[in-house]
């Protein structure tokens, strides 16, 4: 029981740390993953390694095609506009149960995540074309304090689910377009109806927040603007090498974007 136990435990931290390595941008969009040097890394084994990466294939965060390995899930216009779609039916159906069963100390919650986020800049002065990761943490945390009220774990985890996926369309894509957004007044318009109990205005102006971000990111991915190649059937967005970024930055893209799904 106690190697079996160690075994879930060493499981777990790989998964962990793969996951979090790909919602923070060090493994980029459409980038290889090796299973072999993943392994050596971790200092575990290659089933160790599959393992975790199977288990981020089920939560799309992965891609596995028997030929070329496992690599980070690309970016496409067609998996966007289905990934807001489902988003907009899951947290709609969250938003209003958690209003439904609001609490002082719930709009509490609310109220003191929304605070830290207004507090946080989209982007910083020092890394203008990259997303500010604190941002990225606030924003969550507002989404996610919203949405977990809800009382269904099992839909607060499908909310989880889908919002970690938009995360890597948002920190490639919005440092792009977010500063031309009204992102702020948005949240505060959010957080009014949420804290007047309106539901029905609290879920209008999320699904006019999701499909406004959606729709400022498609034409980065249909237009090929950016770098970004002419759409192709099955063709899956690379990340680009994006203006403003630092230069490692910008080197570690296009590395990642030239080198495809060559075989491991």
């Amino acid at each position: 029981m106690r190697n079996l136990e160690d075994g879930r435990t060493l499981s777990t931290r790989v998964f962990d740390t793969i996951r979090m390595d790909i919602l923070k941008g060090k493994l980029l969009p459409g980038q290889r993953l090796k299973v072999s040097a993943m392994a050596q890394m971790q200092d575990v084994s290659v089933n160790v390694v599959r393992e975790a990466l199977n288990r981020l294939a089920g939560e799309k965060l992965v891609e596995f095609e028997p030929q070329f390995g496992f690599a980070v899930r690309g970016l496409s216009a067609e998996d966007l506009i289905d990934l807001v779609d489902q988003r907009a039916t899951l947290e709609e159906l969250a938003l209003r149960r958690s209003i439904a069963r609001s609490t002082v100390e719930w709009q509490s919650e609310v109220l003191a995540a929304h605070h830290r986020l207004s507090k946080e800049p989209l982007t910083t002065d020092a890394h203008p074309g990259m997303l500010n990761p604190e941002w990225m943490a606030r924003h969550d945390e507002f989404n996610f304090v919203m949405m977990r009220a809800c009382g269904s774990p099992r839909l607060f985890e499908l909310v989880r689910q889908l919002a970690d996926a938009a995360e890597l369309y948002h920190r490639a894509l919005l440092p792009i377009v977010g500063q031309d957004r009204g992102l702020d007044a948005e949240h505060q318009e959010l957080l009014d109806a949420i804290l007047g109990g309106d539901a029905d205005t609290a879920v209008a102006v999320l699904k006019s927040h999701l499909i406004m971000t959606r729709d400022a990111m498609l034409p980065l991915l249909q237009d090929g603007e950016f770098g970004l190649p002419a759409p192709k059937p099955q063709k899956t967005w690379r990340a680009p090498q994006l203006p403003g970024l630092p230069v490692r930055r910008r080197a570690s893209v296009a590395k990642a974007s030239a080198r495809g799904r060559g075989k491991s």
